[in-house]
């Protein structure tokens, strides 16, 4: 098992795996996640699809193609759903019984959610991943956090593993990513917002013209307030709190916070 850069063309973004190892009809991916991921869906996609060009060379079948896992361990939740573990696989939305055998299965570990889990063995790894405790007892986890210390003192290994511009790059692009993502929650409040101004205006001035003015207004007042707050929660090392401003009263609630 080893980190792996995978370049799929010239034109398509390459993609740096933490481990991938493969054999004997199977693929394995594991990915930590330390920071708040707000697209981990569109990632995972990516990820198979990149994966999938790697298994499969020139004149392979369809068929050829391993089963393959994409494991993320990840310390916030970026589904939202409270889950300690999400097993994703594609599926028909019309008949759930309709099995689709695509060999590729997505599971996203929630340590945030450790306490929720009923599989012993596995609560303690999502507490670990969660918060570095390594329960008495636990072989399995007491071997991965002997080998995390030898990393850690390993400057080789390190240097491997993450550089400065990396470090840089990633903050970026969750800077980039929440602003992006969290402009679509302010679109979508300031629509509501500006929809009950615009239809209070238009009682006196016509409906037409009250409601045009109010979305415009609504829309740039509180696209601005949520981005002003997504600022003032990046800067305080509140990325986990950001997802969840989808929910109306956490909204308004970290707006009162924050004075905005």
């Amino acid at each position: 098992m080893r980190p792996l850069s995978i370049d799929p063309s010239i034109e398509g973004r390459g993609v740096r795996l933490d481990a991938y190892v493969k054999g004997e009809g199977k693929a394995f991916n594991i990915e930590m996640q330390a920071q708040a991921e707000y697209y981990l869906g569109c990632r995972l996609r990516y990820y198979q699809s990149v994966i999938d060009s790697d298994l499969l060379h020139k004149g392979d079948d369809y068929e050829d193609l391993p089963r393959s896992y994409i494991i993320f361990l990840c310390v916030h939740d970026s589904f939202g759903c409270g889950l300690p573990v999400y097993t994703i696989e594609p599926r028909c939305l019309e008949n759930n019984d309709c099995q689709l055998d695509t060999r590729c299965t997505w599971i996203v570990l929630n340590g945030s959610a450790w306490v929720k889990e009923d599989d012993e063995k596995l609560r303690s790894l999502l507490q670990y991943i969660e918060d570095g405790t390594v329960t008495e007892g636990d072989d399995l986890v007491a071997q991965i956090d002997r080998l995390v210390v030898a990393a850690n003192d390993d400057d080789k290994v390190m240097s491997e593993m993450i550089s400065v511009s990396t470090v840089e790059a990633n903050a970026e692009r969750r800077v980039r990513q929440a602003k992006k993502f969290y402009s679509e929650v302010g679109f979508k409040q300031g629509y509501e917002a500006g929809e009950e101004q615009g239809l209070e205006q238009g009682l006196e001035q016509g409906l037409e013209q009250g409601l045009e003015q109010g979305l415009e207004q609504g829309k740039k007042e509180e696209a601005a307030r949520i981005s002003a707050l997504i600022n003032r929660l990046l800067a305080d090392g509140r990325e986990q709190d950001i997802l969840l401003l989808g929910d109306q009263e956490a909204l308004e609630r970290l707006l009162k916070e924050y004075s905005l």
